[in-house]
């Protein structure tokens, strides 16, 4: 017979010490890829408002070809300085102004593809046994961190990211809620078909 009274603490044991399926069978656990983009049941992971009794599923970033744009950005701009010194545009510039100049540009350079590299990496979605979580990154000093209970969960769709995105086998989630964040968005994941899944099992679950 089904378990009717059961308490949503007992609900959430019985969801993290299960294992969620989908078409290709169980995940199991395994060791945490630090630049992994899709983890599942990820070890040392951890969040600040992550609850005692509540497991990570799989944790997921951008698909690391999305660094291509800041990393292809951050090569042109030291091939630039490059070009500029072969005009020798900076022999005609006083003692000491071209050092300066280079410094300065180099470290432009350096804050750029160390910020594009910290908003892939910290950029970071959850689904875990209770709720789903959007970690959106700005900048050193500044966070927004959105989630949603699995229960409130009305509807989970996903989208493949045009011809690349096809082939590379990533996209977006959209997840629609009844709470007060209407509508979570996980943004150029990889395997979103996979994630979807996971999500609809869980639903199934708390149902």
């Amino acid at each position: 017979m089904p378990d009717i009274f059961v308490s949503p603490k007992e609900n959430n044991e019985k969801i993290a010490n299960s294992e969620v399926k989908h078409p290709e069978g169980n995940f199991k656990k395994h060791h945490h890829r630090r630049f992994s983009s899709y983890s599942v049941h990820p070890d040392r992971v951890n969040f600040e408002t992550k609850d005692k009794d509540e497991e990570i599923i799989l944790m997921l970033r951008q698909h690391p070809i999305v660094n291509l744009k800041w990393i292809f950005i951050t090569a042109i701009l030291l091939m630039c300085l490059s070009l500029v010194e072969r005009t020798n545009f900076f022999s005609l510039l006083p003692s000491g102004y071209p050092l300066v100049i280079k410094m300065v540009w180099y470290l432009i350079t350096f804050i750029y593809a160390v910020e594009g590299f910290f908003h892939w990496y910290f950029n970071v979605y959850f689904i875990t046994s209770r709720r789903v979580i959007d970690v959106d990154f700005f900048n050193i000093i500044s966070k927004r961190v959105t989630d949603a209970e699995i229960d409130k969960i009305q509807d989970v769709t996903y989208t493949n990211s045009g011809p690349i995105g096809t082939v590379f086998n990533y996209g977006e989630i959209s997840i629609q809620t009844s709470g007060e964040s209407r509508e979570i968005a996980f943004e150029n994941v990889p395997h979103p078909d996979k994630a979807a899944d996971i999500l609809d099992d869980l639903r199934a679950m708390y149902k």
